[in-house]
């Protein structure tokens, strides 16, 4: 029994992860780059702007329906600020792919209210 549900685990997340880092690619691989990970639920992505504020976007997030965790959170100096820290693991296909398309609307958004 436990193997089987293992694996079965296993394709679940790695499905998810993948549809992540392919939606990831398609609403803000010009801008961001980010890990691919070997296990876990996480991908960490960085905008390749420095100046990018995650903790802004990640108001924008949230108002837009997404939520994410700023890269600031897990430095105690504030580094990382650029980056943030995204969950697959809870999420449907579906809900991977809008959220990542909502995070990318909100991001170009901010870009937009700044010029």
């Amino acid at each position: 029994f436990m193997p089987g549900h293992l694996e079965s685990l296993r394709s679940q997340y790695r499905s998810r992860k993948e549809a992540m880092c392919a939606a990831l690619s398609h609403h803000l691989g010009d801008v961001a780059h980010w890990t691919d990970p070997e296990g876990g639920f996480f991908i960490w992505v960085t905008f390749d702007d420095p100046r990018v504020d995650a903790e802004e976007l990640f108001r924008a997030g949230l108002d837009a329906g997404v939520a994410f965790i700023p890269g600031s959170a897990f430095s105690p100096t504030g580094r990382f600020g650029n980056s943030m820290r995204l969950c697959f693991a809870s999420q449907s296909l579906a809900d991977i792919e809008e959220g990542v398309a909502r995070l990318g609307a909100a991001y170009r958004n901010l870009c937009a209210e700044e010029s």
